[in-house]
Parts: C-alpha cells; sequence; structure tokens
C-alpha cells in the first residue's frame, strides 16, 4: 500500500514537470504593401534559424492587395523571435538582390532604419504571451 502512494506521489510530480510551455498568439500586420506579382510569405524565426530557409511558422499570403496585410501565427512558445518577410514582386520564387540590395519587398523588425547587416539581436522580439507587431514592407525605388 505504502509503495504505490510512493507511485502515485512520484507519477504526479512527474506529470507537473511535463507541463507544456506556455504558447501564445503573435499577430503580425504588414503596412505599405504593392500588389504586385508575386507572394507575400511571413515567418517567425529563432536565432539559429535567422536569415535561413528555415523557420519556427511560415505563412503564404497569395497575391496580396494594396495596403495593409495582417496575418496570426498561435501556438507560438515564449522566446525570442525575428520576423522575417520577403514579397516575392518577380514571381521566380527567389529572395532577388541587386548591386544596390534586395530587389524584391522585404521586412523584419525595424527594417525601415536599417543600415547594415541585420542581427537577430537588433531584429527581434521577446514573446511572452501574446505580441503584435507593426512594420511596413519596403520595396526597391525604380531603376534599383
Amino acid at each position: 500500500m505504502i509503495r504505490m502512494s510512493v507511485l502515485a506521489a512520484t507519477a504526479l510530480a512527474g506529470a507537473a514537470l511535463a507541463t507544456p510551455a506556455l504558447a501564445g498568439e503573435v499577430t503580425v500586420t504588414l503596412t505599405n504593401i504593392r500588389a504586385d506579382a508575386g507572394d507575400l510569405y511571413v515567418s517567425l524565426q529563432s536565432e539559429a534559424q535567422f536569415m535561413q530557409a528555415a523557420a519556427l511558422a511560415g505563412k503564404t499570403v497569395e497575391n496580396p492587395k494594396n495596403g495593409t496585410v495582417t496575418v496570426t501565427f498561435a501556438d507560438v512558445p515564449d522566446g525570442q523571435y525575428a520576423l522575417m518577410v520577403w514579397h516575392d514582386i518577380d514571381g521566380d520564387g527567389t529572395f532577388s538582390m541587386g548591386p544596390q540590395g534586395p530587389t524584391d519587398g522585404w521586412s523584419m523588425i525595424g527594417a525601415d532604419e536599417l543600415r547594415g547587416m541585420p542581427t537577430f539581436a537588433a531584429q527581434s522580439f521577446t514573446l511572452d504571451g501574446s505580441a503584435t507587431v507593426t512594420e511596413p514592407v519596403l520595396y526597391p525605388r525604380d531603376g534599383e
């Protein structure tokens, strides 16, 4: 009988430790969207995934309209994340670069203030429950 109580107590303690990490919602609002031919890709990346093809979560908005697009990610664990946005305006399926920088539309945290190579520390946010992020999508100037 005592043995059963010890096993039951151990099982209860193990169940309490196995509680999943908190997960929240991230709502991303992108402004300045141009209705170009290609799709809009929005993703959340961990530090290990930063500036890579991998992502914790991602969504595609097919042929977005001019103006604002809102995307919501559910069940995102608390942590540090970068927002990566790519608008494939030429529809070639590749993030296109030219001599002056991206030739597709793009965004990330603080994109409009970026003056060098992005870093995870500067282009990330901390999720603790839920978060709302609003950023403009940047496009190359005509002729670039």
